[in-house]
């Protein structure tokens, strides 16, 4: 299993690469002897291998950097799932907003990890570090939990503004409620820092 999961986030990883160079090298116009390489770099101890992917593809710009792990987003412009190449023909290379969230949850799957550095109009690092143990068991995703934290961190700013709305028109027993349904949240996120 472990080598499909491996194939995935590395063929998902390249594509985001390519494209990136690719638009990058079609903006500026630059010649295909001046598009920059695409650096793919491999190191190890005797617990880990981490494998770094760079592009200099122009990077993610930082108000988008935390969007390229949410599910259905996607950078690409137009159909979903289709390049336009030079010869006009559709490639199956990008659009349905699924590569990057899935390719973390496979790397954590699997008991790595998936980062990303990214430098807007310059380019991005991406990091695969991986456990070298073939004993170890899959493992749940800290993905899981960092989405249950962040549904109960917006919960927690709903009913806090909903207390002040109730404050605000005097509603004071609404506000108690409330009051009381944020102490359950605190408790429930107080839960996840053991």
């Amino acid at each position: 299993l472990v080598p499909s999961y491996l194939m995935y986030i590395l063929m998902e990883l390249l594509k985001n690469s390519v494209r990136a160079v690719a638009e990058q090298h079609r903006a500026f116009g630059l010649t295909s002897a001046a598009v920059p390489p695409i650096v793919i770099r491999v190191a190890s101890d005797d617990s880990q291998v981490v494998m770094d992917i760079f592009d200099r593809g122009g990077g993610i710009p930082f108000e988008l950097q935390e969007k390229v792990w949410s599910y259905m987003y996607s950078t690409r412009r137009g159909n979903p799932g289709t390049v336009q190449s030079d010869a006009g023909e559709a490639t199956p290379l990008a659009g349905f907003g699924v590569g990057l969230p899935l390719s973390r949850l496979y790397a954590e799957y699997i008991g790595g990890s998936l980062q990303l550095v990214s430098m807007p109009n310059f380019g991005t690092h991406a990091f695969l570090f991986l456990e070298r143990c073939s004993s170890c068991k899959e493992g749940m995703p800290t993905y899981v939990n960092w989405l249950r934290k962040r549904h109960l961190l917006e919960e927690l700013l709903d009913v806090e503004s909903r207390k002040r709305a109730a404050v605000e028109i005097e509603d004071y027993a609404e506000a108690l409620r409330l009051k009381g349904l944020a102490a359950e949240v605190h408790q429930k996120l107080k839960e996840f820092h053991g």
